[in-house]
């Protein structure tokens, strides 16, 4: 834990973009004296500590490795191959892709890095506020909140990833560095305490003015509990989240549907707008990323600096024909055909997911185990290029991270298994149904193998589907995940390692071997 605790002393880092995590306009000088010790005085001192905390939402590439969370979650999947320029291109992919990830990888180490440096950004923002000078305490009551959402929000992709984890509440004393991990039960406890006073404390986001969209709402913190909700419960195969009744995880997700304001936009495709003006922060967006082209710093020696849409360029063609609209890409995470095959050809969706560039007459670079499919949500086009720092680091394409379409299908799910309305299953699950295909289209009777390929489809790449896998067993992930087509077609998924990636080896020995690696590695 010293590498995260070091990594905040100096704050010109997040400086350099203090708007994006906030989407509000703030300029700046660039600070070089403010340590901790003497910064968080004041209300404007306590905006630009939240900003760093949302900042790290935005770190495709800590400590220079290429790990967006969305697309890693999609090669761990059943929907993605590696990729890349061939098969030495990022190694440390194509092992998450084969389940044979290595302890001493750099990933999951840049992964854990990522998530603890968050955590510690919240942590040292929760420490400092009381006693900062604040305008309005009901302003430092809001920031308090948000906090405790983004440390939430860290921790559960944190829990996801690694399973057993050291659950830090506080900035540590370098006495304290060797921690030990704290049981799963324990940080989802947390996690759910985070994000009911989340819940409690934010703004409705039909209350948002538009200059705040982009920061966290309490419909956020309840959809965000929604996911836990059903994560914790299907992979630890439990009754209940710690602290959360069934009963109360569904009237969590009918207020989110019935009083947010959030909604399905009539046009599928109208989500994911790919040229400027952008669909930003539209009303079906519950929680969005907000990348930016705004980064000066921030080149391929330091990508950690940069604040654009790193999946932009890793998912995208290489060298497309010049006369084409798109950018060059480095071909990573392959779409598996069997993906394109599961749309049928009158499903809205198909052709708003995917782009098959040999279908437009573009002309590319094929990279290692091309399938000619590519995103479509987030291709890199040339009008999205940046003009500051490096493009390829650069793109502005925001992520939402979670989509009212999810939120229905959750919903539908809950009202279904777990003491709800079948009728009202039925309706959530239409909803998003009806909405992706023709008029005369007759919908079945929801089951939870009918919810499962409404997900697949309706989340199709935005990392949703690997967690999907997980939380319905090990078997049953592994037998989706495991693909053998012929090399070089091949993905296989741990099961000794129950899905987890290692414990970093250089975490283990900086902790005094106070941490324990996971099994099957």
């Amino acid at each position: 834990m010293k590498v995260i605790q070091n990594s905040i002393k100096i704050f010109v880092a997040f400086i350099l973009l203090l708007s994006v995590g906030c989407n509000k306009k703030i300029d700046l000088n660039p600070i070089t004296s403010n340590v901790e010790t003497n910064f968080y005085k004041n209300q404007a001192d306590c905006y630009q500590g939240l900003a760093a905390a949302y900042n790290v939402l935005l770190w495709d590439a800590p400590q220079n490795q290429n790990v967006p969370f969305q697309l890693v979650s999609e090669v761990l999947g059943d929907r993605c191959f590696t990729g890349g320029a061939s098969v030495t291109d990022i190694p440390t992919i194509g092992r998450m892709d084969r389940g044979n990830i290595r302890v001493d990888d750099l990933a999951p180490k840049a992964l854990w890095y990522k998530y603890y440096t968050g955590i510690y950004r919240c942590n040292l923002l929760l420490e400092k506020m009381p006693d900062a000078q604040f305008d309005n305490p009901a302003v430092r009551v809001r920031y308090t909140a948000e906090c405790k959402y983004l440390r939430a929000f860290y921790y559960f992709d944190l829990v996801r990833l690694f399973g057993n984890v050291p659950l830090i509440l506080k900035t540590l004393s370098a006495s304290e560095y060797s921690q030990k991990q704290a049981s799963p039960e324990t940080v989802y406890t947390q996690i759910s305490q985070d994000l009911t006073e989340a819940i409690n404390v934010l703004p409705r986001y039909k209350n948002l003015p538009a200059e705040e969209l982009g920061r966290v709402s309490s419909d956020a913190a309840r959809g965000l509990m929604m996911r836990v909700w059903l994560y914790y419960t299907g992979y630890y195969k439990k009754a209940d989240l710690p602290g959360v009744s069934s009963s109360q995880i569904l009237n969590i997700s009918e207020d989110l549907i019935n009083n947010s304001g959030h909604d399905l936009l009539p046009n599928f495709a109208d989500v994911f707008k790919l040229d400027a003006p952008f669909n930003n922060n539209n009303k079906e967006s519950v929680f969005e990323i907000q990348y930016s082209a705004l980064a000066y710093s921030g080149n391929y020696s330091y990508r950690e600096e940069a604040n654009g849409n790193l999946s932009v360029m890793l998912w995208s063609m290489r060298d497309p024909n010049a006369s084409s609209l798109y950018s060059a890409g480095w071909s990573f995470a392959p779409v598996d055909t069997a993906l394109y095959n599961s749309f049928a050809s009158t499903d809205v969706r198909r052709d708003a997911t995917l782009f098959l560039p040999k279908a437009q007459s573009v002309s590319f670079t094929p990279g290692y185990q091309n399938t000619d499919i590519f995103p479509k949500k987030w291709a890199a086009l040339k009008t999205n290029q940046s003009t500051k720092g490096d493009y390829h680091l650069n793109f502005p394409n925001h992520f939402i991270n979670i989509r009212f379409s999810d939120v229905l299908l959750m919903a539908s799910e809950l009202q279904l298994l777990h003491g709800g309305s079948a009728v009202k299953a039925q309706q959530y699950f239409e909803r998003v149904a009806r909405r992706a295909r023709p008029s005369t289209y007759v919908p079945p009777t929801v089951t939870l193998d009918v919810l499962y390929t409404e997900r697949d489809l309706e989340l199709a790449l935005e990392g949703v589907r690997y967690w999907d896998l997980m939380r319905r067993g090990l078997d049953y992930a592994q037998s989706k995940i495991n693909i053998n087509r012929g090399e070089p077609f091949i993905s296989k998924f741990n099961t000794a390692a129950a899905g987890l990636f290692p414990i970093p080896d250089q975490e283990i020995i900086v902790s005094n071997n106070a941490l324990v690696q996971n099994p099957g590695y």
